[in-house]
């Protein structure tokens, strides 16, 4: 009975700050929730912001400015304090049974993207890993879309080892809404080549959730 309470009393005398500036915060704010001023210098948008193009997604925010060199830091050093800021308006936009499939990165060890896996435990919906990499890939950041789109296709397979959850195979109306999870959409050629390898499956994929969308006629 006294831990819990002591934890409590812990919780309230100690100072909420913001949790990329440090200043402290004028009220109780939500899970992770940022000063205004941070707030509005990431371009954050309360629900998200969504589009139909390449494929129907859903993004924290516009990758650019102050949020593309948070996701970039994020890369290098995950923080989940900071993922569940970022995450807030995307987990507002999932259904609850939501099921969410991370988009294995083409780098191997150490050197792997954590944050796709990582958004996912952020936004605490059941998780399934069931994509891997089927061939190498390159870089992209030095090709057009094009390119990339050739790059990537047929870059992924479902892993045979990783039970597919019976109802997301439903093709009734209620079978839960499956979306891939990766950091960044640019050209849509990573998330299309990791829908096709679903779809061969009978797998459908209601969309990507992401951190940042690359604005429009940009290409990194």
């Amino acid at each position: 009975m006294l831990t819990p309470l002591k934890d409590c009393l812990k919780d309230l005398l100690t100072t909420l700050e913001c949790p990329l500036c440090r200043q402290e915060l004028e009220r109780s704010p939500r899970r992770g929730a940022l000063c205004m001023a941070c707030w509005q210098r990431m371009d954050l948008a309360a629900a998200g912001v969504q589009g139909q193009h390449p494929c129907p997604w859903t993004a924290a925010g516009w990758y650019d400015g102050a949020l593309r060199q948070l996701i970039l830091q994020l890369r290098r050093h995950p923080d989940l304090r900071l993922l569940h800021v970022l995450t807030d308006g995307l987990g507002a936009a999932l259904p609850n049974d939501a099921v969410l499939v991370p988009i294995p990165g083409w780098k191997a060890g150490s050197r792997r993207n954590p944050l796709p896996t990582m958004i996912c435990r952020s936004l605490q919906r059941t998780t399934r890993s069931l994509l891997k990499r089927s061939r190498p890939t390159v870089g992209q950041h030095h090709l057009n879309r094009q390119q990339r789109m050739t790059n990537q296709r047929g870059s992924f397979v479902v892993d045979a080892g990783v039970q597919v959850p019976r109802s997301v195979q439903d093709p009734q109306d209620e079978a839960p809404e499956l979306w891939l999870v990766d950091d960044i959409l640019t050209s849509g050629a990573t998330a299309r080549a990791a829908m096709d390898a679903l779809h061969n499956q009978g797998i459908t994929v209601r969309g990507v959730i992401c951190l940042g969308r690359t604005p429009l006629g940009r290409t990194r």
